[in-house]
């Protein structure tokens, strides 16, 4: 008999399988969901695969219709404005609370040296294989801006600038399809951002990363980068 420990684990593997899937454009945004067929590809039950699709609608990575059931949430140049738009207030605003909150300040640099170390190697795994490196690469951006505000003081900032940052990169790994990784320019910016940081360089720090934030609109057409994946699904369907 499976224990309530065991349930969790379970549906935490298949909600991390199920989000990375949707990130990567493996289930292409629009794309339905069904539960018979999530069933047999996740080797999961019903009851989770509900669970872990309400938990990804909370999320914003999923919708849910009444009498229509589960869908990947599509994509949208409006959709991507917006996201740009809260993440840039959100994150420009917690890196000036971080760099001028000096309480735990060394921990807090200590803690960016190590996930910018982290995010530089898989950017040069990025730049020789952009398939195999792709999971981990979101993931490596995602805590280096993460850490960046995690020294502001405010739970709710940290919170709500982890939950846009999640669905932003999401348009950046799916414009991976369309154009390829910006590679040395990215790996440069994260480097200046990171010694601004460290230097205590405000403003110098606040350009760097508004600049580098608003890189994340020029994507492709966002109805091919949907068109792409779609194809690409069925393809290894």
């Amino acid at each position: 008999m499976i224990n309530s420990d065991d349930r969790k684990l379970v549906g935490q593997s298949v909600y991390e399988q199920l989000r990375s899937d949707i990130v990567t454009g493996k289930l292409a945004p629009g794309e339905k969901l069904k539960l018979n067929a999530l069933r047999l590809r996740y080797s999961a039950s019903v009851n989770t695969l509900r669970e872990t699709l309400m938990r990804l609608v909370s999320d914003g990575f999923v919708l849910f219709v009444d009498q229509k059931g589960f869908s990947v949430k599509p994509v949208s140049t409006a959709d991507l404005c917006e996201l740009l738009e809260l993440r840039q207030m959100l994150e420009l605003s917690g890196v000036r609370k971080s760099m001028a909150n000096k309480v735990g300040h060394m921990e807090w640099k200590s803690a960016l040296i190590s996930a910018h170390f982290r995010l530089n190697c898989v950017e040069k795994q990025m730049m020789e294989d952009e398939t195999s490196h792709v999971q981990a690469w979101e993931k490596a951006d995602r805590d280096f801006h993460i850490t960046m505000v995690s020294h502001c003081g405010s739970q709710q900032l940290i919170r709500y600038h982890a939950s846009v940052i999640e669905l932003y990169m999401r348009y950046q790994v799916l414009a991976l399809h369309r154009r390829p990784f910006r590679g040395q320019a990215s790996m440069e910016e994260h480097h200046q951002l990171l010694k601004c940081l460290l230097e205590d360089d405000v403003e110098n720090a606040v350009s760097i990363l508004d600049s580098h934030i608003q890189k994340g609109l020029t994507l492709p057409d966002l109805s091919s980068v949907t068109s792409a994946t779609t194809n690409k699904s069925r393809a290894s369907a």
